[in-house]
C-alpha cells in the first residue's frame, strides 16, 4: 500500500506522506494498493488514475481481467460510488461501464457494490467489466497534442457519452481528461473512449444534497459552481466541462494551468476567465470556436446540451468510423470446416505417399537380391 497525495501527487510507500507545500491536503491522501496485493478475491494489477474520490485499478478476479473502482473513505466518497454503480446497473451504453456483480457468489440484482476490509479500513469498490486503454491524462502527457481528427472523434464519443447521461436526467459536472479511458483501434485508426467516472451522478432534484466541490479539481469545475447561492443546475454546466477538455486537446495544455499551484489559486483565475491563449483558430476555426463558446464563462453563451456539441463537432468530422466487423457465424464455420477438411486431405496425402515410398522401397529391395545368394537357393532346392 502508498500514499498518494490529491494534490501534488506526490507518493509515499510506507504511509508517511511529506507535502512541502502547505495548500496539499496530505492528512487526507488516500491509501492506494500496488501489484499484487489483494482485495477480497480480487488481485491488484496495477493502479490507472487515482481521482479525488476514487482509484480505478486493473485486477483479475479468477483469471478475468477487470477494472476496479475504489471509493476513498469519506461518506461524500461512499455514497457517490454507491449511486454510480445502482445506476450503471439499470443502463447499457457503448460509452459507459458494464457493470459486474461485486461477489463471485451475487447477482448484480442484489448487489451493485461490494465492500471489503482491509486492514482498519472498510473500503467500498465495484467492478467493470475490462476496457483495455489508458488515461487521456497520461495519453496527453505523452502526446500533447493529437492529430485534429482524433480530436474530433474522441470528442464525438465523449460528448455522446455525456448526451445519454443528460437523455436520463442525470448531472455529471467532473468532465475531465482524468475521467476517461482511450484505446486507438487499428484498421481504421480510430480512438475508443470508455467514460469510467460519472461525476457527481446527480439528478436535478438531488443536486444540493449530492455535490461536494472537492471531488471536482478546480481547473475543471464551471465557474457557476464556484457561487452556489444564485446557481440553478443545467446541462451546459457539463457542456463546460467538455468544452474544457476540446480546448486541452487543442492547445496541448489545460485551459487553467493547475500543477503545483492551490486550489484557491487555481479557482481564482477560474472565477477570472483567465485561461491559456486559444492558438488553433488558423489551422481548425471552426472546432477552435466550438471550444470558445463551450467555455464562456457565461452560461447562455454555450451549447445548451451535449447532443449540440455532438451535432456541432459531427458537421466538421462526420461520424466516427465505425468497427470493422469479424466474420459472422456462417462464414465463421464454413472457414472451420474447410480448415478441417483441408487438414483431413493433408493427412490422407501423406499416408498414401508413406505408403507407395514404403512399397517402392521394398520392390526395389527384392529385385536387387545378392547373386549368391540365388545360386545357394537354386543348388538347395536340387
Amino acid at each position: 500500500m502508498k500514499k498518494v497525495c490529491l494534490a501534488c501527487e506526490r507518493t509515499s510507500f510506507d504511509s508517511n506522506l511529506y507535502c512541502q507545500e502547505p495548500y496539499c491536503p496530505a492528512e487526507r491522501s488516500p491509501n492506494v494498493l500496488d501489484y499484487g496485493e489483494w482485495l477480497g478475491d480480487i488481485e491488484i494489477l496495477k493502479p490507472l488514475i487515482v481521482l479525488r474520490s476514487s482509484v480505478l485499478y486493473e485486477a483479475r478476479r479468477q483469471k478475468q481481467m477487470i477494472l476496479l473502482k475504489v471509493a476513498h473513505p469519506g461518506l461524500e466518497n461512499t455514497r457517490r460510488l454507491e449511486r454510480e454503480a445502482i445506476f450503471l446497473r439499470s443502463i447499457r451504453n457503448p460509452y459507459l461501464p458494464v457493470l459486474l456483480p461485486p461477489y463471485t457468489d451475487a447477482a448484480l440484482k442484489d448487489h451493485a457494490y461490494g465492500k471489503a476490509m482491509l486492514r482498519e479500513h472498510l473500503l467500498y469498490f465495484c467492478l467493470f467489466e475490462h476496457f483495455e486503454g489508458k488515461p487521456l491524462r497520461y495519453m496527453l502527457n505523452q502526446n500533447p497534442q493529437l492529430w485534429v481528427r482524433h480530436i474530433g472523434w474522441l470528442m464525438i464519443n465523449l460528448a455522446s457519452a455525456v448526451a445519454f447521461l443528460q437523455s436520463k436526467g442525470m448531472l455529471h459536472y467532473g468532465i475531465s481528461p482524468d475521467t476517461v479511458l482511450v484505446r486507438f483501434d487499428t484498421n481504421p485508426d480510430v480512438p475508443r473512449i470508455l467514460l469510467f467516472d460519472l461525476g457527481m451522478v446527480s439528478t436535478f432534484q438531488d443536486f444540493r444534497a449530492n455535490w461536494h466541490p472537492f471531488f471536482v479539481p478546480p481547473a475543471y469545475t464551471a465557474p457557476e459552481l464556484m457561487n452556489l447561492r444564485t446557481f440553478q443546475p443545467n446541462y451546459a454546466t457539463d457542456v463546460y466541462g467538455l468544452g474544457l477538455t476540446l480546448y486541452e486537446l487543442l492547445v496541448g495544455e489545460p485551459a487553467f494551468p493547475f500543477k503545483l499551484r492551490s486550489d484557491h489559486d487555481i479557482a481564482q483565475a477560474v472565477r477570472q476567465n483567465r485561461r491559456v491563449r486559444m492558438n488553433r483558430i488558423e489551422d481548425v476555426k471552426p472546432i477552435a470556436e466550438v471550444a470558445l463558446q463551450a467555455v464562456h464563462p457565461d452560461e447562455s453563451v454555450r451549447q445548451k446540451t451535449a447532443i449540440e456539441v455532438v451535432g456541432q463537432m459531427q458537421a466538421y468530422f462526420g461520424a466516427v468510423p465505425p468497427k470493422k466487423k469479424g466474420p459472422g457465424p456462417n462464414l465463421k464455420m464454413f472457414m472451420i470446416v474447410t480448415v478441417v477438411f483441408l487438414a483431413l486431405a493433408f493427412g490422407i496425402t501423406i499416408v498414401f505417399t508413406v505408403s507407395e515410398i514404403w512399397a517402392s522401397f521394398a520392390s526395389d529391395s527384392a529385385r536387387n537380391v545378392s547373386p549368391g545368394w540365388e545360386v545357394a537357393r537354386l543348388l538347395s532346392e536340387r
